[in-house]
This record gives C-alpha cells, structure tokens and sequence, in this order.
C-alpha cells in the first residue's frame, strides 16, 4: 500500500512538473521595458522552459495572444493595447534542444510613435510544445512599454488667472480630477509662502474648490501658520479634506507632485491620492450630482497668491478612476480621445497663450483670461522642461 501511494503521488507530480512555460511568470504576470527615443532598439528576454529535461528537441511555439492582455487589463483596471507587429521581432518558434530543460528567447522593440496617450504591451504566449502541455498559470507574460514622460510646463502666478471656457453644462455624478503641480516662491529658494493659494474652483451646485494652505495647522517647533498641504473643500465642511497636518506629511516646495481627487455618487465618497497613493477620504452623502458650469484656475489674488505653481497634465474624467488607473498613468499621457474623458490639458504647448483641451469637447484656457484687477499676464511665467519617470 505504501509503494501503491508513492508511485501515485509520482504520478501527479509527473503530470504537473512536465509542463512547459514561461519563467519569467512563474514570480509575475508582467514585466516593463523602458523605451526610448523614437527608432531606437530596445531588447528583451523572456525564458521558455519545460519541467524534465529534453529527451529530444522539443519545438514551442510562441505569439502574442491579444485575449491575455484582455484579460491582464480586466484583472487590473488597466487599458493596454498590443504592440503593432511591425514594431517587435519576436520568434514563432524556438527549440528547447535536447539534453536541456529551457531556451532563452530574446526580442526587439523598435521606438515608435503611437496614438497618443495609448500605452502598449506585449502578451507573449507559448501556444503549443510537441504535445506537451502548456501550464494554464505560467504559460503567457506580458511586457509593457513606457516611455517617460518628457514636456515643458508653465509657471502661473496670480495674475494668470484663468476663466475656463465651458461649452455646457455638465451633470456628473462620477468622476476625477487630477493633475501634477510644483509650488516655488519667486526667488525660487522656497514656496507654501500664504494660505488660500488657489488652483481650481469650480462653478456648481456643489461647492469644488482646491488650493495650498489654510488656516488650520500650526508648525509644533515655531507656533507659525503652516501652508505646505493641498486642501479641497467640497461638498459642505464635512466632505472637506486635505492631505494631512504638514508636521507629518509636509509638501515639499520645488518638487512635483501628482494629485488625484475622486467621487462617486454611489457611495458619497471622496478620495484624496498623492503621487498615486490614497492619502485621505472622507465622504459628502451618497446620490449627490454634480451641475458643473465652469471652472477658474489660479484666482486667489495678488494677497493670497504670493507663490509660482506650475503645472500640467490636467485632466478630468467623468468616471471614478481607480487606485491602479491613476498610479500606472500619472507619469505618462493618456489617450487624447478617451471617451471618458471630460477634458484633457497636456499643458505642453512650450510658448503661446493658449491651452489646448486635447478632447476636442470644446473646452479652453489661455492665460489672465479670468484677470480683472490689474494687468493680466498673457504668458507663462516660464516654460521649463521637466522628465517624469
């Protein structure tokens, strides 16, 4: 009985051993190649393997299988799309050769330009092995390719303040606002100078208003008024939030950060995320819509805007984007045409002044637009070129 058992449980492992797949997913379903300029050669590895090692050449098939990038972007609310072929050489098959249980395959990506804010990926799949089975687990992997992010940016000050042109009224009962910012004085040696910096403040039903500072942390070491935290007020004073007292999570000036508010009517709440990490909530009551009718940026005046905050890729969408959704797109664009999308500023126009809604919903912004008690700046304060990776 005890051989009848052992011989038995050999048995199983055989099957489940003498399997063939692809190492790299036997740790995680998807790696990252970082790409670079257009038309340069990028390369990567992926090893295909089989569980005893070859009595004779084993012959694997391999492509790239649009169905398991479907279903990696399902799992992980993620928008992939599979690389054009032309821009990847990778084999169809390759040869575990006898007397050896893997083969290393190597690939190129070539640089390309695709559809703008469209991120792509490549579902490598081993689809069959001289009958041996292809283990359902480990048997695909997938590589995405980034590009980081590279663009100049305007620098906004008091005086360009901006009046949004708001094509109609829009009744949201979802949606996100995000967007990078980097707060300096104008000496450039400091930033969070003065309470009530403000970024956005939306025209609605319903109160959306975001600025730097407020009245309501004091620095434990000097007594003083601290302004280095993001604040948004929304919703009455119990959905209002912030990204926590500065003593122990200050905002740094000089440094870019992305920011992301969320809501959904569903379940009333709001979600404060910083560089793709939640750092807050709080919630405002459930079935709330939102009766949007415009926006102005930058409003504070001369007394409370002492600071240069620069910024870009400012978009809003009608929909509650997910945790994951904003920490793999913060550092890149996304698609100009999403139809989720409300609008959409890159801000990467590099002179002008203009800013370009990308959507092509008909929303625009050029500065001092929203200026009234003086002499409007018509331009950025700078355009600088920064990498975000």
């Amino acid at each position: 009985m005890a051989a009848s058992f052992i011989a038995c449980e050999d048995a199983k492992n055989d099957v489940i051993v003498n399997m063939v797949y692809i190492s790299e997913a036997a740790s995680a379903s998807a790696g990252e190649i970082i790409l670079g300029k257009t038309g340069e050669v990028s390369t990567g590895l992926v090893t295909v393997r089989v569980g005893h090692v070859a009595t004779s050449d084993i012959k694997v098939q391999i492509a790239l299988d649009e169905s398991v990038l479907t279903a990696y972007n399902k799992r992980n609310d993620l928008e992939f799309a599979v690389i054009p072929a032309e821009y990847i050489a990778l084999p169809t098959e390759v040869v575990i050769p006898a007397g050896a249980s893997q083969v290393e395959v190597p690939f190129t990506v070539t640089s390309f330009n695709g559809e703008k804010g469209v991120e792509y990926a490549a579902p490598i799949k081993v689809v069959s092995a001289d009958g041996i089975p292809v283990s359902t687990g480990s048997g695909a992997y997938i590589y995405t390719f980034g590009k980081p992010l590279v663009q100049k940016a305007p620098g906004f000050g008091y005086d360009s303040k901006m009046n949004m042109i708001w094509p109609q009224q829009y009744d949201l009962t979802n949606f996100t606002l995000e967007w990078w910012a980097r707060c300096t004085n104008k000496n450039g040696n400091g930033g969070f100078s003065v309470n009530n910096q403000a970024m956005f403040s939306f025209a609605a039903n319903k109160e959306l208003y975001i600025r730097f500072g407020d009245v309501v942390y004091v620095d434990k070491n000097t007594g003083r008024n601290m302004y280095n935290f993001l604040q948004i007020k929304t919703m009455g004073i119990d959905a209002n939030y912030d990204t926590g007292d500065p003593n122990e999570n200050p905002l740094k000036w000089g440094e870019w950060i992305h920011f992301a508010h969320t809501y959904d009517a569903a379940t009333g709440d709001v979600v404060l995320y910083m560089n793709g990490k939640e750092v807050n909530r709080n919630n405002g009551g459930a079935g709330t819509v939102f009766n949007f009718t415009g926006c102005s940026m930058f409003g504070s005046g001369s007394t409370y805007f002492k600071d240069i905050i620069e910024m870009c890729q400012v978009r809003m969408w009608k929909t509650t984007r997910t945790a994951a959704q904003i920490a793999q797109n913060m550092k890149k664009e996304v698609k100009y045409n999403d139809p989720n999308l409300l609008f959409y500023f890159p801000m990467n126009e590099g002179e002008g002044s203009e800013l370009t809604d990308v959507t092509g919903n008909g929303f625009g912004l050029s500065f001092g637009s929203g200026y009234t008690d003086g002499s409007p700046k018509r331009e950025a304060y700078s355009w600088k070129e920064y990498t975000w990776e």
